[in-house]
């Protein structure tokens, strides 16, 4: 992908924190839209994994997660922070809106355990399916330092993961829908939700990524023409609020998993 203005001096900027703390930080490891293609300024994010030492203290991570916010507000890629409402916070907390980056460190990483990697409490991360893990990996790649994705093993993606996935995602569709009224994120809220039901169900057929309109067009022809797919891209160039796409996505996120479940073998 050619790299676009602001995205290429946030990561000369990433390159720059990497080069100052290489004793702390291993590897920096960049993944989705802008690893694989499809990168779309006003609703794409750059994602990131910074990898750190066992032995970094939660100051150290702390001020590097200050950093990063403050690169990503610098040069465009995040609005500055203002003072949210509480029904903000929590809706961005529930659809995991807060954050284009993560830190863990490197026994964290080769765990392939979602819970570990992605910093959450049991209570969170058991509503998190296996396919996150191996879909991150599988669209990386290793910006600066040791190179890491292809030293993690995470567990097999079972079927239970498919509508454990499902679940997450309706729960995700349906806050979307009864914030709508009140927040004027929901619509974006309610894309994140299918992108990521794409995005999971494409893995579990083909183990690994592509860019989301390749993925939109395999399940176009898989599992019959959506409107909701159609909508999903349309939204991405040319963003505006849709209450009738944030209903269009139950029925699709429900057909996009069922059919995943059906038509793959898994195991026990």
């Amino acid at each position: 992908m050619r790299p676009i203005p602001n995205v290429q001096a946030y990561l000369d900027a990433i390159a720059g924190i990497f080069a100052e703390t290489e004793s702390s930080i291993l590897s920096v490891i960049l993944f989705g839209s802008a690893a694989i293609g499809g990168f779309t300024g006003s609703v794409s994010d750059v994602d990131l994994i910074f990898v750190l030492a066992d032995d970094t203290d939660r100051k150290d991570r702390g001020l590097l997660r200050n950093r990063i916010l403050s690169l990503e507000v610098l040069h465009g890629l995040r609005a500055a922070p203002v003072r949210k409402g509480a029904l903000k916070t929590i809706a961005d907390g529930l659809t995991a809106h807060e954050s284009s980056f993560f830190i863990c460190t490197r026994s964290d990483l080769l765990s392939g355990t979602p819970g570990r990697i992605l910093g959450l409490p049991p209570s969170q991360a058991f509503f998190v399916d296996r396919t996150v893990i191996p879909g991150i990996l599988s669209c990386s790649t290793t910006l600066h330092g040791e190179d890491l994705p292809h030293l993690v093993h995470p567990p097999p993606v079972r079927r239970f993961d498919v509508f454990k996935a499902l679940f997450a995602l309706l729960c995700q569709a349906h806050l979307s829908l009864m914030l709508f009224p009140l927040l004027p994120d929901a619509t974006r809220y309610a894309m994140e939700t299918l992108k990521h039901s794409v995005r999971s169900c494409y893995f579990c057929y083909h183990a690994r990524h592509a860019s989301l309109e390749e993925e939109v067009g395999f399940f176009q022809e898989r599992a019959g023409p959506r409107v909701a797919l159609q909508q999903l891209l349309a939204l991405r160039r040319d963003y505006r609020p849709s209450l009738a796409f944030a209903l269009r996505c139950m029925p699709a996120l429900i057909r996009l998993h069922w059919r995943t479940a059906l038509d793959n073998r898994w195991d026990s």
